[in-house]
């Protein structure tokens, strides 16, 4: 900790002028650039108490997207992602006609991107569903539904995210193409022996068809696999029908996918029974003392951070103080692993009922506020003075943790590996997580 000696008489009453009118994290912080705040007051860096644990489930129900497949992280294990979807009429009142016999099924699923080892061969299997989903339910990433075990489908690929698909020399976008296989005929024949009145609206027809069960083989080696994003409100996610009637050969119908489909996603992280040992020992075994080492982030609620700053007795010794900032600093130790860092973070205040409060900081923009990751630095931060000045003032209590999580669990697969608090392993000492913190002492 050191006092900076540039500041002039003029800006020491100035500085002293505006403590009497306004809130103590903004003092001084109008004269000086953000990217120069730090250099402003009293200087000091925080050490805190931080340790990761299992996640809460995650609403999935209807998001802007889905994810399937299964990956093997060597850090925190297998994680498998399956979708539950209706299908539905794209328009009501169709006949198949007399006789229909089926030639081929095709579900297509629009890929948007993809997270892990995409030169991984992945195993994907189709079912359908047994039980009722609701559209205007709530389903979270721990839930299932009931499917039939015979499968409808299971294909063997090389997943190919970014590649556009040609078919009779016409090129589309990224998608799955999952041929019906024999056991799939039954389901068809069910399709077209539906009733007239179960074609007749949707809510009549999904009663009939409840939907499918799309999932995928675990991965089976460390550092293989894929998860995929999906995008099931896409035009090209459907299941198409070709067949042939009594009048017609060649004819096809398609099952769709759309805003109104009941859809939820199940995320499965078998329990990390194969994570590696630290992580089991931290995040299943409890032993929060590791947070000294390493911290883990995982999406698709997997792992998030409780952090704790302390009583901070140390910078008042009995005076007033006034804090001019608060950055808290994180960074990532695998930025060259396979797996990429979070584009952001989110950071929190959460009650022991799981109520999440934003911190007053976070209202003045991302800019401000933080929780962006910084690839060339490899680092997030987050400006968090308010926060520290109730801790100093006695206004909060020091004694609860703050949440620190991946942003957009449910859509996004990301997980991190972040410096411990106190790390041992002098190479990434200088990557600890630390809060620094600017102040002044009052008069």
């Amino acid at each position: 900790m050191k006092t900076y000696r540039f500041f002039s008489l003029v800006a020491i009453l100035a500085l002293m002028v505006s403590a009497c009118t306004k809130e103590p994290d903004r003092i001084g912080t109008d004269i000086i650039p953000p990217s120069d705040r730090l250099a402003f007051g009293q200087d000091t860096t925080i050490t805190l108490e931080a340790y990761s644990i299992i996640d809460d489930s995650v609403r999935t129900d209807e998001t802007s997207q889905n994810i399937l497949g299964s990956y093997w992280d060597p850090v925190f294990g297998i994680t498998t992602a399956s979708i539950y979807t209706q299908l539905r009429l794209p328009f009501v009142g169709h006949s198949f006609g007399t006789n229909p016999v089926v030639d081929s099924a095709i579900l297509k699923l629009a890929i948007k991107g993809a997270y892990g080892d995409t030169t991984s061969i992945q195993t994907i299997k189709v079912y359908e569903l047994t039980s009722d989903i609701y559209y205007d339910s709530v389903y979270y990433s721990k839930r299932n539904a009931a499917y039939n075990a015979v499968p409808l489908a299971s294909k063997t690929m090389l997943v190919r995210p970014y590649d556009s698909v040609y078919i009779d020399t016409v090129k589309y976008a990224p998608h799955l193409r999952i041929r019906l296989d024999q056991s799939a005929p039954a389901f068809i024949q069910k399709i077209f022996s539906a009733s007239s009145d179960a074609l007749s609206t949707n809510d009549e027809f999904i009663k009939y068809i409840k939907g499918l069960y799309i999932t995928a083989e675990p991965a089976n080696a460390p550092g293989t696999g894929t998860l995929m994003y999906i995008n099931l409100e896409s035009a090209l996610s459907e299941l198409v029908i070709y067949y042939k009637n009594d009048e017609e050969d060649s004819l096809s119908f398609s099952l769709v996918i759309n805003s109104s489909s009941a859809r939820f996603n199940n995320f499965n992280h078998q329990d990390y029974l194969q994570a590696n040992a630290s992580f089991k020992q931290q995040v299943i075994n409890k032993d929060t003392t590791l947070g000294k080492e390493k911290l883990y982030l995982q999406a698709m609620g997997g792992v998030k951070i409780k952090l704790r700053v302390p009583e901070l007795t140390q910078l008042t010794h009995n005076k007033k103080i006034a804090i001019n900032d608060a950055v808290l600093e994180l960074y990532n130790i695998d930025n060259n692993s396979t797996y990429a860092a979070p584009d952001k973070l989110l950071l929190y205040e959460e009650s022991k009922g799981g109520e999440i409060k934003f911190l007053t900081e976070q209202n003045q923009g991302d800019e401000y506020f933080g929780g962006t990751y910084n690839s060339t630095a490899g680092k997030y931060f987050f400006r968090i003075p308010r926060y520290v000045q109730g801790i100093v003032d006695g206004t909060r209590d020091s004694t609860k943790h703050l949440t620190l999580q991946v942003s957009g669990p449910s859509v996004r697969a990301y997980r991190l590996v972040i410096g411990g608090t106190q790390p041992t392993d002098p190479a990434i000492y200088n990557q600890r997580v630390k809060l620094r913190v600017v102040y002044t002492i009052l008069p």
